[in-house]
C-alpha cells in the first residue's frame, strides 16, 4: 500500500485550500458526468487549483489505450462493480483512489469479499469530488522513452479532481507537465504515433485560445497531430467516447443509432468521413459500426492489454455489440459488465489506464501490398527498451506465414540508426497473401508483437503485378446499335473501379461503368476517343487512349429493280451506304429459290427466270457488328417472245397478223399480243395497222421485207 504524505510535498498549501471543496461520500457518489446547475455558476472557479508548466523539452509520444498497461485508476466509492475490479485486478494494479485510511479499509473489505487480487491493489490517500478518472486523470507520455504525465485544465469547477494527476505525479515519481487548456479526458483519443482525435467542445471551452493555438499546445505537451471534429449531438457532453473509439492505428469504432435517431445522418456522415481519412499507417481508416440504441453506449469501453471490457445493459443488442468488437479485434478477450451506465457514461469513462512504465514498444509501419515480385520485402521496426534493459538478440524475429500456411519466421538484425532493426521476408508469387507480426524481448522480463495481438491480428500484406490495362483497341461501330465493349486489366490487388477520366464520353450515347464496361447505343455517327483510367484498392493507377469511329446506319437503295424474262440471263446489283466494314446480303426469307434467281454475298441479284410474272423478296444487307437494313424488292419476269409472234404459237405466219387484226378492230377487242412488244413488229412503240402491213411484207413482199423489230 502506498500513502501520500501531504506534509512532504509541495502540493500540500493546494491541497489544504481545497479541503472547503469536499463533499462527502454520498455526494460524491452522486456528483453527475456533466455540470450540475450549481456547478454552471461556479464555472470560473475551473482551474483554479491547475499548475500549468512548460511542455517537455525532449521527444513527446503518447500513448495509446491498447499498449501494454500496468494498471488502471479508478475512485472510492466506485462507479465500476467489484467483479469488474476483480477481473481488472487479474492482470494489472489497480490503483484506488480513497479520501483516507476510512474508506481505504471499507474498500479493502469489499474488494477481499469480491475476490479482487489484493496482490495487484494500490491505494492513493486524496480527497476527489467525483468518479470521472478519465476525464480528470493524468494523460500519459513517454519523453524520450521515460514515462511522464500531462496535466490538463479539468473543464469542471472540481478542484479536487483537478489536482489528482499531480498528486500521482507526485506519488509515482513521473514529471507532470501541466498544459493551459481546458478540456478532458473522454474528449480524446489518441492512436500513440502522433495523431489524435477531440470533438470541437476543446475549441468551445478554450475561447480565449486559436485553434491553431490549441492544437499547438497539444502538439508541444502530447506530441499529437490534432483533428478536432464537429459535434454529432445537439447538446449533452460532447466527449469523443460517446459516439468513437480508437481500436488500433487505422480502426475507428463508430456508433450505429436507429434511423429515427436526430444523430442517425450526422454518424453516417462522420464514419464515412473517418473511413477517407489516412491513418498514421498511412492507409485509410477501417470503421467499424456498432449498433447503440438509445440507452446504451457500446463505445465506451476499456482497452487493457489483451482484455477489452465492453459496457452492456441487459439489452437484446448487447451480444451484437460484444460480437461486433469479437469480429473487429481477433485475438482479444472480450468480456461485457453492467454497471449504472448512461447512454454518454460507462465503463471508459469511470477508469482510466496506466501505461507500462518500463514499456518495450515496438514501431513499424506495416506493408499493404507490394508489386515486386523478384526481391524480398523490407521490414523496418524501431524497438525501444524503456527498462533501459537491453534487447535479446535472438527473440528480434518476424514471423510470417504464406497464405495463411504455417509459421515461418526470419531475424530482425540492428541497422546503423540507434533503436532501428531490419528484416526481410523471402519474395513470393503473385497474388500471395503475406500476414506477419514481429516479436522482441528484452532483459527485464517483457515480450512484446507488434501489432500488439500478435498472430491472430497480424499485419497482411498481398502481392501483386504492375497494374495494366490489356485491352488494346475498340472496335468501329454503327450508330443506333448498341454497344458492349468490356474493358480488361492484369495486375494491381484487389478491385479495380475504371473512368473516363475526362468525360469524353458525354452526349456520345456511351458511358464507362465502374467495372470497366463500355456499352450504351451511339446516338450519331463519327469519331470517339476518350481517356479510360482505372485504379485499384492500393491507389495504383493505369490509364489508356482509346479512339474508334461510329459509322452512319445501314440504307438500303430502294430503287426499283428492271424486269427480267423467262429463260433471259438477269442481273442487277443491289447498293447499301453505311454500316460498319463489308456489307453481307441474303434473301431473308429465301424467296427467290426455284425462280431461277439468287441474292449473292456482295449484293447481286442474278440467274435466269424460269417463271413469268411478279418476284418479290426481302433483301437484308448486314454489317460486320451485326448491324443491318432490309428492303422489299420486286422484279417482274415476262415471257420470252418471237417478234411478231402475236399469239404466242412461237412463229410468225397469218395467225399473227389475223391476232393483230382482231385485237385492234373486233368489237369487241379480240386478245392482245402476248407480250404486247410481240405485236409491235416495227418496233414504234405501238400496235397499229403499220404492224399489220408490216407482218405481212415479211411474209408475202417480194422479195420479203424485213424481219419484224420490236422494241
Amino acid at each position: 500500500m502506498k500513502k501520500i504524505n501531504l506534509l512532504l510535498i509541495p502540493l500540500f498549501f493546494i491541497l489544504l485550500s481545497l479541503s472547503a471543496f469536499a463533499l462527502d461520500d454520498s455526494e460524491q457518489e452522486f456528483l453527475p458526468i456533466g455540470l450540475t446547475e450549481e456547478e454552471m455558476l461556479r464555472l470560473d472557479e475551473i482551474g483554479v487549483a491547475h499548475r500549468a508548466t512548460a511542455p517537455p523539452s525532449g521527444e513527446a509520444r503518447n500513448a495509446s489505450e491498447w499498449e501494454r498497461s500496468q494498471g488502471v485508476i479508478i475512485r472510492w466509492p466506485l462507479g465500476i462493480s467489484i467483479s469488474l475490479v476483480a477481473e481488472l485486478s487479474e492482470d494489472v494494479v489497480v490503483t484506488t483512489i480513497v479520501s483516507g485510511t476510512s474508506e481505504e479499509n471499507s474498500a479493502r473489505s469489499a474488494y477481499t469479499s469480491g475476490g479482487v487480487n489484493m496482490e495487484h491493489v494500490d491505494f492513493l490517500h486524496a480527497s476527489t469530488n467525483s468518479i470521472w478518472t478519465r476525464d480528470y486523470g493524468p494523460w500519459f507520455i513517454f519523453e524520450d522513452g521515460a514515462l511522464a504525465i500531462v496535466d490538463h485544465v479539468y473543464n469542471r469547477p472540481r478542484p479536487l479532481d483537478d489536482v489528482i494527476p499531480q498528486i500521482l505525479g507526485a506519488e509515482w515519481g513521473l514529471p507532470v507537465y501541466g498544459m493551459s487548456l481546458n478540456h478532458t479526458g473522454g474528449n480524446h483519443m489518441s492512436d500513440g504515433l502522433g495523431m489524435s482525435m477531440s470533438t470541437e467542445l476543446v475549441y468551445d471551452e478554450n475561447t480565449s485560445l486559436a485553434h491553431k493555438q490549441v492544437d499547438s499546445i497539444m502538439l508541444a505537451y502530447l506530441g499529437n497531430d490534432y483533428t478536432v471534429l464537429d459535434y454529432i449531438e445537439s447538446g449533452g457532453i460532447h466527449h469523443i467516447d460517446c459516439w468513437a473509439k480508437f481500436l488500433n492505428p487505422t480502426t475507428i469504432l463508430v456508433k450505429d443509432v436507429p434511423t429515427s435517431s436526430s444523430s442517425y445522418a450526422l454518424l453516417n456522415a462522420r464514419a464515412d468521413y473517418l473511413s477517407q481519412q489516412v491513418s498514421a499507417w498511412g492507409e485509410p481508416y477501417t470503421v467499424v459500426r456498432v449498433y447503440c440504441p438509445y440507452g446504451t453506449a457500446y463505445t465506451n469501453s476499456l482497452i487493457l492489454n489483451d482484455k477489452v471490457f465492453v459496457p452492456i445493459f441487459g439489452s437484446s443488442w448487447d451480444d451484437d455489440a460484444i460480437a461486433t468488437y469479437q469480429n473487429a479485434m481477433p485475438g482479444y478477450e472480450i468480456l461485457g459488465f453492467t454497471g449504472s451506465w448512461l447512454d454518454d457514461d460507462a465503463i471508459h469513462c469511470r477508469t482510466m489506464g496506466v501505461p507500462d512504465r518500463y514499456m518495450l514498444f515496438i514501431d513499424h509501419d506495416p506493408l499493404v501490398t507490394v508489386s515486386d515480385t523478384a526481391t524480398q520485402y523490407a521490414i523496418a521496426a524501431t524497438i525501444e527498451a524503456s527498462s533501459g534493459e537491453a534487447l535479446i538478440a535472438e527473440s528480434l524475429k518476424v514471423y510470417f506465414s504464406v497464405n495463411a500456411g504455417s509459421w515461418d519466421w526470419v531475424m530482425l538484425e540492428a541497422s546503423k540508426q540507434k533503436d532501428s532493426y531490419l528484416a526481410s521476408i523471402p519474395q513470393q508469387a503473385p497474388g500471395d497473401e503475406i500476414r506477419y507480426y514481429i516479436k522482441a524481448a528484452d532483459l527485464s522480463g517483457r515480450i512484446e508483437t507488434h501489432p500488439f495481438i500478435g498472430a491472430p491480428w497480424a499485419h497482411t500484406f498481398s502481392v501483386y503485378t504492375e497494374l495494366q490495362i490489356t485491352t488494346a483497341d475498340l472496335p468501329d461501330w454503327t450508330a443506333g446499335e448498341t454497344f458492349s465493349q468490356q474493358l480488361e486489366a492484369v495486375g494491381g490487388i484487389g478491385t479495380k473501379i475504371w473512368s473516363d477520366k475526362f468525360n469524353d464520353l458525354t452526349s456520345s450515347g456511351l458511358s464507362l461503368s465502374s467495372d470497366g464496361l463500355l456499352s450504351g447505343i451511339p446516338s450519331s455517327a463519327g469519331p470517339i476517343s476518350f481517356l479510360a483510367r482505372v485504379i485499384d484498392d492500393n491507389d495504383n493507377v493505369d490509364e489508356q487512349s482509346y479512339g474508334f469511329t461510329i459509322n452512319d446506319a445501314i440504307a438500303i437503295d430502294n430503287s426499283e429493280l428492271p424486269e427480267g424474262s423467262v429463260g433471259v440471263a438477269y442481273a442487277y446489283q443491289l447498293v447499301a451506304a453505311g454500316g460498319t466494314g463489308t456489307l453481307s446480303w441474303t434473301d431473308r426469307d429465301l424467296d427467290l429459290e426455284g425462280r431461277g434467281l439468287t441474292l449473292s454475298i456482295s449484293g447481286l441479284v442474278s440467274g435466269v427466270p424460269t417463271d413469268s410474272g411478279t418476284v418479290s423478296f426481302t433483301a437484308r444487307a448486314v454489317d460486320a457488328i451485326g448491324a443491318f437494313d432490309e428492303q422489299e424488292f420486286s422484279i417482274y419476269v415476262s415471257y420470252a417472245y418471237v417478234c411478231g409472234d402475236a399469239n404466242g404459237d412461237e412463229s410468225v405466219n397469218l395467225l399473227d397478223v389475223l391476232h393483230i387484226i382482231d385485237y385492234l378492230y373486233s368489237d369487241p377487242a379480240g386478245p392482245a399480243p402476248i407480250p404486247s412488244e410481240a405485236g409491235d413488229a416495227n418496233a414504234d412503240d405501238d400496235i397499229n395497222l403499220l404492224d399489220i402491213l408490216y407482218i405481212i411484207d415479211y411474209l408475202y413482199g417480194s422479195p420479203p421485207g424485213p424481219e419484224p423489230l420490236c422494241p
